[in-house]
Order: structure tokens, then C-alpha cells, then sequence
């Protein structure tokens, strides 16, 4: 699966990529169509280019490095996406003026670039010379943005507009009859558009040589943008270098969820800032249960590894500490789905063929990351304990990592559990712990309590609950 593919799950990607300061057009649409790395080589090669760049760029970078930055960034703002410009150019169309501007202006941003990537030295990121280029589209040598269909291409051309011009001269003076000068003027400019439609044909045929180099240019500079503001999010985020796990096991010190660490400070009242419980946990291929309060923070824990398991996967920094990080094939995400009533689907219906989408994945031998908040949750407590425990069951020992959230008392020792600490002296405390207790914690009515809602409304509801104990 691709970027694009997971940006409007509920985990907070869209996030990222908002908060991702890209340059270019042409960088989001090359990161919306990137691929989920799956090979550790291709993971290595990521990261090792990333931590480089980020050590010359923010580890205490010299004035040249910081101005050279600037320098990159405000090209890359230029940078416009012809990908269909250069596709053209090699399905053999015979490009116009303003194609041939687009590419030329490519070629000297890219060569401009190329200069700078040598002064901040990222190693393993090389742009093509399009010296070649330039200088198809720049016979005078000038250097110059624009394009035209220059004198140089032609002596017959120069002949012609030299004519040209001296009519056009002639005429203004009243030095020749107007209906003479009319006449040739109409034969010089027929023969001049004419000539310039060959040179374009003869520019397209020679560029076409060059159009998977210019494309390859295109995409490295695209990549070039997102490399910058991944590093730069790094920093502004407060993101760690994530490693690779050599035994299947993942493990978070210290995890975040960057969407919920910008609303605090954002909503921050009199100059306090919220604080974000940063949580720990480790898991292998196995089945885990969290269960705790309402308001626990139980369904904040699954979105933080399903947006950090991506966050690894498509090469950026990871919301933690420390992060150690197992390479999964793909990452299913079951939480908060709606009602979609244009597919004759409940919400029940929706919800079971999700979770059957992770049991065929598993089934089929994939290693992935699934998480499932509260499955089952909409129906009787009876039935829904029995589906939670069995998709539990059925995906112990696979090459999957399933972790759900329930309210449900699901028995067994063939899942790990973790229970949210819970309410002490009337403030929810995040953090998680390993529990052997079979029953979910009973603290919804505290909850409400705590939450100043009707009094008469709680004391009837503990008043009930105290009947059915007897």
C-alpha cells in the first residue's frame, strides 16, 4: 500500500502530512505515491541518508550550511511538476513553447541544486547533470529563465527576422509603399512560422533522448523536498530515530501522539500547557488486550502505534523517545469506524469485515501490525465477549501483532494484557501496566462522577449497580 492509501485513517496521518513543510507540489504528490518500505535494505538506506542530513543540518550546522539550506529550499519552492510535459515528450509529441520553457527551467534549477547538494554534502543523494540540457534550450549561452525559438537555431530564421524588422522599420518611417511592405511582411512571417515549427520538432526529437534522465531529475528533487522537511520535522516535533527489530519485538519508551501534543498546546490557558502522558510498551507476534477505564486513553494507545508503525514504514521520525521498531508487510486499522449508509452496511457489519480482513491477512501467513479498538462493542456483552475472545484466540502464535482494546471479561492465558492505571485521587494516570487480572476494572461511574454531571443521575446508577451485586 501506498502514502495515500492510509491518509484519512483515524490514526493522525493527515496530520503529519499537514504539519509536513514541504516546498513543492511535486514532493507531496511524490510522498502521497511512496510505497510502505517492507525491505530492511531499502529501511537502512532511509534512515542512514535521513540521520545524516539531519546531523549536517541541525547538529550545530556553519553559516554556509544553515545559508546554503535557505538557498536549496527557496529553489525547490519553484520547482513545478511536468511530469506530463516529459511523458509527452517521450510518447514523441512535438512540445510548444512553453513545454520547452518547463524543461529548460528544470534543467538550470537542477543544476543549480546539483551545486548546492555538494556544499551539504548528503551522501547517496546525487542529481543528474543536465548540462546537455541547458544547452539545447540556451544556444546563446546566457543562462537566461525563458524560451523562445531563438536566432541561434537558424541562420535562415535570423535572415528572415532580420528582414522583419527592417519592414517593420521602413514602414513606421513611410519609406515604403504599405501594400508592398504588407505583402512581403505576410511572406517573411509564414516562412518564419514555418521555420519554427521545424526547430521545435528538431528540439522535441533531440530532448526525447533526455526525457528519463529529466524525469528522474524531476522525482529525485521531489525526493530531495521531503528528505528536508522529514529532518526538520524531526526537530520541530521532537521525533527519535526509530531502530530496527531483530527478533520481532517492538518496543516504545516514552510514545507520544504528536495531533494530541499540538491541540494541548494550542488550548494551553493562562500560559499552562496540558502534559501528555508518554506511554511504554512492548509487543511481539502475539495477541494483547488493553483494558481500563473510560477515558483511559485506551483508543489514543492504538493510534499512537498505528501512526508510529507508519511513521517507521514510510521513513520518517517516530513519536517516542526510543523506539525500537519490527518491519511489518502492512498495518490494519480498526478503530472509529462509521456507519457507511450507502453500503447497506451497520456499523456491527462494517466493523466484523474489517476485523475478518485482518483474520484472512493472518491466516494467509502476512506479518502485520493490526489494531482493533473495542470489537464487538455494539453488540450484547454475552456474544461480544465470546467474538473478542475467539479473534484473540484464533490469532495467537501467527505472524501478526494484534492488539485490541475491550471493556469485555475475556478469559484465558493465551494473550498478554495491559490495564490502563486509572483514576487516582481524581486524575486519570495514562500509563499502562501488565496485568494478569481477568476482569475489566469497573470505574465508570467514578468517571462520570468526576466529570460533574447530574448527582441524582450517578446515585441511581450506583444505587443499581449495588442491587444487581446482590
Amino acid at each position: 500500500m501506498i502514502f495515500r492509501d492510509y491518509i484519512d485513517s483515524p490514526c493522525g496521518l493527515r496530520f503529519i502530512l499537514d504539519q509536513l513543510q514541504l516546498m513543492s507540489s511535486c514532493g507531496r504528490k511524490r510522498l502521497l505515491s511512496k510505497e510502505l518500505i517492507t525491505s530492511e535494505d531499502e529501511r537502512e538506506k532511509c534512515y542512514s541518508q535521513l540521520k545524516e542530513t539531519f546531523k549536517t543540518l541541525y547538529g550545530n550546522p556553519s553559516p554556509q550550511i544553515s545559508a546554503t539550506l535557505a538557498s536549496v529550499k527557496h529553489k525547490l519552492m519553484c520547482l513545478r511538476d511536468i511530469e506530463g510535459t516529459l511523458l509527452r515528450l517521450k510518447g514523441k509529441v512535438v512540445l510548444d513553447d512553453i513545454d520547452l520553457f518547463e524543461i529548460k527551467y528544470l534543467a538550470l534549477l537542477n543544476n543549480a541544486v546539483r551545486e548546492d547538494i555538494r556544499i551539504l554534502n548528503i551522501s547517496g543523494f546525487e542529481l543528474n547533470d543536465l548540462e546537455d540540457v541547458v544547452s539545447i534550450l540556451d544556444p546563446d549561452g546566457v543562462k537566461a529563465e525563458g524560451f523562445y525559438v531563438y536566432d541561434a537555431y537558424s541562420k535562415e530564421l535570423a535572415n528572415i527576422r532580420k528582414e522583419l524588422k527592417g519592414l517593420k522599420i521602413s514602414a513606421s518611417k513611410g519609406m515604403a509603399e504599405v501594400s508592398a511592405t504588407s505583402d512581403r511582411e505576410l511572406e517573411l512571417l509564414g516562412k518564419e512560422k514555418l521555420l519554427e515549427v521545424q526547430i521545435r520538432e528538431e528540439l522535441s526529437d533531440k530532448l526525447r533522448a533526455y526525457s528519463t534522465l529529466l524525469l528522474d531529475s524531476l522525482n529525485t528533487l521531489s525526493d530531495l523536498d521531503i528528505l528536508l522537511a522529514k529532518s526538520l520535522m524531526i526537530k520541530s516535533l521532537g521525533f527519535c530515530f526509530p531502530k530496527v527489530s531483530s527478533d520481532g519485538t517492538t518496543i516504545y519508551k516514552g510514545m507520544f501522539h504528536p495531533y494530541i501534543v499540538y491541540l494541548y498546546r494550542e488550548n494551553a490557558s493562562g500560559g499552562k500547557e496540558k502534559e501528555f502522558t508518554p506511554i511504554d510498551i512492548d509487543f511481539s507476534l502475539e495477541s494483547i488486550s488493553i483494558i481500563g477505564a473510560n477515558m483511559g486513553g485506551k483508543t489514543v494507545v492504538l493510534k499512537m502505534l498505528a501512526l508510529n508503525q507508519l511513521l517507521f514504514q514510510f521513513g520518517f521520525g517516530v513519536a517516542a523517545h526510543s523506539a525500537t521498531i519490527d518491519i511489518k508487510e502492512g498495518v490494519e486499522i480498526c478503530i472509529e469506524k462509521q456507519e457507511d449508509m450507502t453500503s447497506g452496511y451497520s456499523s456491527f457489519a462494517s466493523e466484523v469485515k474489517s476485523i475478518d480482513k485482518v483474520i484472512q491477512r493472518a491466516l494467509a501467513g502476512e506479518r502485520i501490525l493490526a489494531v482493533v479498538d473495542e470489537p464487538a462493542r455494539t453488540t450484547n456483552p454475552i456474544e461480544g465477549t465470546a467474538l473478542v475472545g475467539a479473534l484473540l484466540n484464533i490469532l495467537k502464535q501467527r505472524n501478526i501483532s494484534l492488539i485490541l482494546t475491550t471493556h469485555y471479561n475475556v478469559k484465558g492465558n493465551y494473550f498478554r494484557r495491559f490495564r490502563v492505571n486509572g483514576l487516582k485521587d481524581g486524575k486519570m494516570d495514562y500509563m499502562l501496566k501488565e496485568t494478569t487480572e481477568e476482569d475489566v476494572p469497573h470505574e465508570a461511574i467514578n468517571v462520570a462522577r468526576s466529570l460533574d454531571v447530574n448527582k441524582e443521575w450517578i446515585e441511581l446508577a450506583q444505587r443499581e449497580l449495588g442491587n444487581n451485586k446482590k
